[in-house]
């Protein structure tokens, strides 16, 4: 057998076996749809060249010429209609594609019906070449002319594209479309117009385009000529939505996850802002991930909770591609972190039970004891009332007086106990996570109230507040942090030890001090003290979440809590909180 006969099954082969494998990165996309048919119409081509030169005579071989003519007739709009499906086109690139695709087909037409294309088959040494007909000078002008479009099309993206990746795989991709159109147009036209017969290349050249473009899969892992399919099958199982974005920060791709959580049909997110989804201020690093927590829009106007994480995309050879986004409903995770929330609240509670008690028990002890001496005044005067009897004026005027001091101290001592549950119930309620403006001198003095009879007679507590704006943030959750540190502060001074509170204005943050005079922490537990359950107190006096819950609610606000310690110098806490925390919070990095 002719070694050309050999050659040209193989590329039957190589062209059957890139389709497939185009095909299967993602038959959904018309780019891959469009270059998966090219090497299906170059394998046919292929196929009828090896039946036409094993034909036992002109005729047959004739026959198979003129049946080959799908596979190379259309190679040119096909070229072009694929680089427009990948990088987008102009209206005249269209009108263009629209033109050589009916141009191409009135020459198939005339390909089938007479020899104005193949005229007909002349004996060679490996088998047969055609004598071109009239109309072949035609069909090389629009195969020129839509390859040459599709070549200025493709060769102008690549140079003005923002993706090094993409520009690393330019000497590919015009490559891969310079040797079909150069080994075709010499060895099937040129050639054959000056009855030149040599082996045609044209079925072979697409072959080894094929062979190219999986090159750059295989070098890069990533290829614009045949886009991947994003990992479809792995990413439309899982419930969190997931978006490849270009550079821009416009959304390339999403899987199924994202489409269900924000009620949009994948095409209408299809080079959205990726940040018009969101609620927050999230940026887009070029060289780092980062993290967010805010709300996504969905499309009915419901705003959900979600955790946003990006990270930058790379090829193999680490050039940037853009980067994936990562997007977490958090519904489920807000409602156990509102439930842990207010048992570490309860928790607090619990620690000042004993005081509180105490605290309630004072007023209500001389409410009683007031009540006592009333009954014994009102004894006195009820007898002589009941017998009509007078009672001496200056005897009545001190019981008089008595009763209204009496009377004025119980109520004093009722609304003291009433604020004191007032405080308790309110601070044991869950809240509203809503941020209003709010003074935080103020929720200090309410925090150092309800704390109060546990410093009292054991610490000294200082404040030193200075003039704050007023500050966007859920009041009840910002008590809860300040009074987390301050009992965590009052148990680390110890009897006789001193708590300073502090509060001072930065710029368009405020910053609240709480410092101790205790032992300080020791450096080697000093980056675990925010990890949750993680407490040094001995079994049955902490749980271990009081930090790590406070830490959460200040960056959930956009701030910060800053820790300072030394053995023996104390410890310092200083929470940072943005003026205007009524967004979420800024990107954390990870």
């Amino acid at each position: 057998m002719q070694p050309y006969i050999v050659l040209l099954g193989v590329a039957v082969l190589v062209n059957a076996f890139c389709a497939g494998l185009i095909l299967s990165r993602d038959r959904n996309r018309l780019e891959n749809r469009v270059v998966g048919t090219i090497h299906i119409f170059a394998g046919w081509w292929g196929l009828c060249e090896i039946a036409w030169n094993l034909a036992p005579d002109a005729a047959t071989a004739l026959g198979w010429m003129r049946a080959s003519a799908p596979g190379w007739i259309f190679v040119g709009p096909l070229v072009l209609h694929a680089f427009i499906a990948l990088v987008g086109g102009t209206p005249t690139l269209r009108r263009v594609l629209a033109t050589g695709y009916a141009a191409c087909g009135l020459l198939l037409l005339l390909a089938w019906s007479s020899a104005g294309m193949v005229a007909g088959a002349v004996p060679t040494h490996w088998g047969w070449g055609y004598q071109v007909g009239w109309a072949y000078p035609f069909f090389y002008a629009v195969t020129l002319a839509t390859i040459g479009c599709g070549h200025g099309l493709v060769a102008k993206v690549l140079e003005v594209s923002p993706l090094e990746a993409v520009r690393r795989q330019r000497p590919y991709v015009l490559l891969g479309m310079l040797i079909p159109l150069a080994a075709a147009s010499t060895t099937d036209v040129l050639l054959p117009m000056f009855d030149v017969q040599v082996p045609r290349l044209g079925s072979i050249s697409f072959a080894v385009m094929g062979a190219l473009t999986f090159s750059t899969v295989l070098r890069f892992g990533y290829s614009m000529v045949i886009p991947g399919n994003f990992s479809d099958e792995i990413l439309a199982t899982l419930p969190d939505g997931v978006a490849l974005l270009h550079p821009n920060g416009r959304i390339r791709n999403v899987n199924e996850g994202l489409v269900r959580l924000a009620g949009r049909d994948q095409h209408e997110l299809h080079n959205t802002e990726f940040a018009e989804l969101l609620d927050c201020s999230l940026c887009l690093p070029t060289d780092e991930a980062s993290r967010a927590e805010g709300q996504l829009r969905t499309h009915s106007g419901e705003s959900v909770p979600v955790s946003v994480t990006i990270r930058p995309m790379c090829d193999r050879k680490q050039n940037p591609l853009g980067h994936v986004a990562i997007v977490r409903d958090l519904r489920e995770v807000e409602s156990l972190r509102s439930r842990l929330v207010t048992s570490d609240r309860l928790a607090v509670l619990g620690k000042l039970a004993a005081g509180i008690a105490h605290e309630i028990n004072n007023p209500l002890a001389f409410v009683r004891a007031n009540l006592s001496h009333l009954d014994g005044y009102w004894k006195k005067i009820r007898e002589p009332l009941r017998r009509g009897e007078a009672i001496p004026a200056p005897d009545l005027q001190a019981i008089l007086n008595e009763a209204d001091d009496l009377i004025g101290e119980s109520l004093e001592g009722v609304d003291r106990a009433a604020e004191i549950v007032r405080g308790v119930r309110g601070f044991s309620h869950a809240g509203s996570p809503a941020r209003d403006p709010a003074d935080l001198n103020e929720l200090l003095e309410q925090v150092l109230v309800m704390a109060g009879p546990r410093l009292r007679g054991r610490v000294e507590v200082r404040r030193n507040f200075g003039d704050l704006p007023e500050v966007y943030c859920a009041g009840q959750q910002i008590k809860q942090v300040f009074l987390n540190l301050v009992v965590n502060a009052a148990q680390a001074a110890g009897d006789d030890g001193l708590v300073q509170i502090t509060t001072r204005g930065a710029d368009d943050r405020v910053e609240v001090e709480v410092a101790d005079d205790g032992p300080g922490i020791p450096a080697e537990i000093r980056e675990r003290i925010f990890d949750p359950f993680f407490t040094t107190k001995p079994v049955g006096e902490g749980t271990g979440l009081g930090l790590g819950i406070a830490l959460e609610i200040v960056n959930g606000h956009g701030g910060d809590i800053l820790l300072e310690s030394a053995p023996g110098a104390g410890t310092r806490f200083v929470v940072q909180l943005p003026v205007d925390a009524r967004q979420n919070s800024e990107a954390r990095r990870d």
